[in-house]
């Protein structure tokens, strides 16, 4: 039932997060604002940290993913709380693979695009918060097969002793 709850109440702030806002045109992200939350988080030099995030695809469930990093790879993750032996699907939910990820949705956005992405970011160490890919009721060009809506929104970072710019000295 918690878990229920959880999954609603971040659903409803996706949404809200996407059409909430009039003052911005809705998919139109800033390729510097992404260069530069990238740059933050490489300054940090995070190599391992733990994350919770809620993925939801189309009209299916979401899922809980809460991931265990280190050294840049994923060493454990439950899906829903319940362990994962096969690791090899959840990298892309690392910090470094979303960056990746929306740095080609920014490419490949051009006006008129039956696709449109909304990416909030971390102030602090700039890792991606909220990432949604939506269908754009505006578009004039015809949806590809492989385009479907998706969100994930990451609400637990927790970075194992950041050593960049960052770090606290004893």
């Amino acid at each position: 039932m918690r878990k229920a709850v959880l999954v609603f109440v971040l659903v409803v702030a996706v949404v809200a997060l996407c059409f909430g806002s009039g003052a911005r045109e809705l998919g139109r992200s800033d390729s510097k604002v992404l260069t530069n939350n990238i740059i933050k988080w490489k300054d940090h030099e995070i190599k391992s940290y733990s994350l919770k995030l809620v993925y939801g695809a189309g009209n299916r469930p979401d899922t809980l993913f809460e991931l265990k990093v280190e050294n840049k790879k994923v060493v454990s993750c439950l899906r829903d709380e319940v362990p994962m032996t096969d690791l090899s699907g959840v990298k892309q939910y690392t910090i470094d693979e979303m960056h990746e990820s929306t740095k080609k949705l920014v490419r490949k956005n051009k006006k008129n695009s039956p696709m449109l992405y909304i990416v909030k970011y971390d102030e602090e160490y700039g890792y991606i918060t909220s990432l949604v890919w939506i269908y754009n009721p505006k578009a004039e060009a015809a949806l590809a097969p492989n385009d479907y809506s998706y969100r994930i929104k990451v609400y637990d970072f927790v970075p194992e002793e950041p050593v960049g710019k960052k770090k606290v000295e004893d």
